[in-house]
Order: structure tokens, then C-alpha cells, then sequence
């Protein structure tokens, strides 16, 4: 699994510094804003602005350099984590912790930021009837997911994490649909030809086939992975009694119903039958009825 914490009020040097002190690796300073940390235990972290603009070009422009310092008062600072196996992923909340200690603050510090921890879980099967089975579970689960995470105002309405489109929901929990791979992806770039999805599967589908996704999204950036890309928890860094290890257990009941076919099927009529409504009843209480069947 990849994971992605963003966080202010910490900067890209002292934050490298930090991964250093408890993965090893050495230090490889691109700018003043973009630090790698190479050949850790784990292998390579980067710590950068999230701002791909402050990366490109000549790094002694003083352009870009003046950019980069107004930047770091408004962009957050983002570490990216090398792929790590499931059973050795708690390490990640020791990083959490030694970035509070340092003062790294997360979303609830301000309306201002929208500051999320991405979950990049390997799949563990390519095939379309898996995936469209976790799909399904997710969008069965979302409103259950978005409750107990209470998605901050800020990320919610800067369309970091949208909410998959109704309609698409609809057509992939009708029990007639049963697409292969290249049909689940002509019906998923059809309704969600963007990054900004409360599970983005551009990555995976550019795993597949990186050609079709890239003119699909042209101009945005897309890492092929074989990884669903999770974007709904908050990051909050500052708070003592949050962890990585929560948000892996909240991602868990996802799978866990993605083995439960009897239980798709019933909920998602539910579901659908729902969706026509004229005004359609708050799904989060049989959401959250649905998980506790797990």
C-alpha cells in the first residue's frame, strides 16, 4: 500500500529530515521545496509543495523561487510514501507522530486547506467482475465512509474527493451490468473523466491501459499503479487520537463487502430504488445498517 499525508506548518527539509531519522536513506535536496529521500527501508519518499508548477524549470529563476515562498504559505506540504506491505504499514502512524512533535498541523487547523491522507491498496485481482464488486461496495458504503470520517467543509467543497455521479452509481449496481475491463472503463471515463473522485481509479485503469486514459484526461496528472487511490480521510496530523491504521480499517469494510455478494445484491436494489425517488431519502442511516452486517 502507498500512502499520501499532506500537512502544514513544517518544511520540506525538516519534514525529509524527519523520514530519514526513522527509515535511513539520504538526502536528495532538488529545491528548497522538493526533497527526496532515497534508498530508505522502505525505498525512496518524496516531500514536496503539492503544487507540480513549483517543480518545473530552472530551480535559481527567481520567479519561481518567489513562487515557491508564497507557496509554502498556501499549499500544503505532501509526503509520499514508497509502496509498503500491508503488514509493516503501521510504521507510517510513527511518521504521523514525529510530524505532530514537529508542529506539522492538518485539516482541521484551517478553512483554508484541504488536507487529505490518500490509501493506495494494491489490488488484489484484475479482473472486471472484482473490481466492479468493490465499486459497488463502495458506492453501497460511501455515505457510511463520509459519516465517520466527517469529511472536512474544505475538502468537500474544493472537489478534491467528489462524489461519484448518481447516474453512473446506478448503472453499475444494475445486477444486468457485467461489463468487461475495456467496458468498465468506457463506462467509468463516460461519467468520471476526472482525478477529483472519492476513489479515483484513473491510476489502475492507467495500469491497464495508459494510452486510452491519458487522451481520455489529457492535461491531468495521472501515475499509472495497480492501486486503487483512496482520497476521502482527512489528515489530521495535530489530533493524538487519529491514525493511518482507522482510515485502513474504515477502507477494510469496502473489500470485506466486495466478498458478500447476497449482500450487494439486496442494497443495492435498496439503493436504486432509492436513487428514483423524486426526492430521494438520506442514504447514511441504511449505509451505516449495511456495515454493520459486515
Amino acid at each position: 500500500m502507498g500512502i499520501e499525508l499532506e500537512f502544514i506548518d513544517l518544511d520540506a527539509m525538516t519534514s525529509a529530515e524527519i523520514v530519514k531519522s526513522l527509515f535511513g536513506g539520504d538526502l536528495d535536496r532538488v529545491s528548497q521545496h522538493k526533497v527526496h529521500v532515497r534508498g530508505c527501508r522502505f525505498g525512496d519518499f518524496l516531500v514536496e509543495l503539492d503544487l507540480q508548477l513549483l517543480h518545473e524549470g530552472d530551480p535559481t529563476n527567481p520567479l519561481r523561487q518567489l513562487a515557491g515562498e508564497l507557496g509554502a504559505a498556501l499549499i500544503p506540504m505532501e509526503i509520499t510514501c514508497p509502496p509498503i506491505r500491508f503488514d509493516e504499514a503501521h510504521v507510517i502512524d510513527a511518521l504521523r507522530e514525529e510530524l505532530r512533535q514537529a508542529g506539522a498541523q492538518g485539516t482541521l487547523t484551517s478553512p483554508f486547506y484541504a488536507l487529505g491522507a490518500q490509501l493506495n491498496p494494491e489490488l488484489p485481482s484484475h479482473e472486471s467482475a472484482y473490481l466492479l464488486s468493490v465499486l459497488r461496495s463502495f458506492v453501497l458504503l460511501r455515505d457510511w465512509l463520509r459519516d465517520e470520517i466527517q469529511v472536512d467543509t474544505s475538502r468537500r467543497l474544493s472537489f478534491f474527493a467528489s462524489a461519484f455521479p448518481g447516474d453512473w452509481c446506478d448503472m453499475i449496481l444494475d445486477p444486468r451490468y457485467a461489463p468487461d475491463m475495456a467496458g468498465l472503463t468506457r463506462g467509468y471515463l463516460d461519467h468520471n473523466p476526472t482525478r477529483n473522485r472519492e476513489l479515483d481509479m484513473l491510476p489502475f485503469l492507467a495500469f491497464l491501459d495508459e494510452k486510452r486514459i491519458r487522451s481520455a484526461v489529457a492535461g491531468q496528472k495521472v501515475h499509472k499503479r495497480p492501486t486503487y487511490h483512496y482520497r476521502l480521510p482527512n489528515a489530521l496530523i495535530d489530533s493524538p487520537d487519529w491514525s493511518l491504521a482507522l482510515e485502513w480499517e474504515r477502507w477494510l469494510a469496502v473489500e470485506q463487502l466486495a466478498e458478500r455478494p447476497e449482500l450487494i445484491e439486496k442494497y443495492a436494489a435498496l439503493w436504486r430504488e432509492n436513487h428514483a425517488r423524486l426526492i430521494p431519502h438520506d442514504w447514511t442511516p441504511t449505509s451505516r445498517e449495511l456495515r454493520g452486517q459486515l
